[in-house]
């Protein structure tokens, strides 16, 4: 890991410690991203919520914790690559995790 990535010299600390939900990561932003898209919504409103439901299905070993974390942070990742395609979408801290 690099003087950056630790927060050496820079003032930050590495916040990102879970390294299994780091690993998995690109797997499930992959196959929750299409929820966040507005073409994919239903009468406007984005399917977000459905993003707990494919992760809980897929991943059933996370905890709802872990599962309300990768879709808070694909949410930040999704506003963050398509700014001019996510006004539509809640503020990610806004997110709060269904029961499921």
């Amino acid at each position: 890991m690099s003087e950056n990535e630790q927060g050496v010299g820079t003032g930050a600390v590495e916040r990102r410690s879970n390294d299994k939900l780091r690993a998995l990561f690109d797997t499930a932003y992959a196959m929750i991203e299409p929820f966040f898209d507005p073409d994919q919504g239903w009468a406007g409103h984005s399917l977000e919520h459905l993003a707990f439901r494919v992760l809980r299905e897929n991943f059933p070993d996370l905890s709802g914790e872990e599962v309300h974390t990768i879709v808070v942070v694909a949410h930040r990742v999704y506003i963050e690559h398509n700014p001019a395609r996510s006004g539509h979408l809640r503020r990610p801290e806004e997110i709060r995790p269904p029961c499921l």
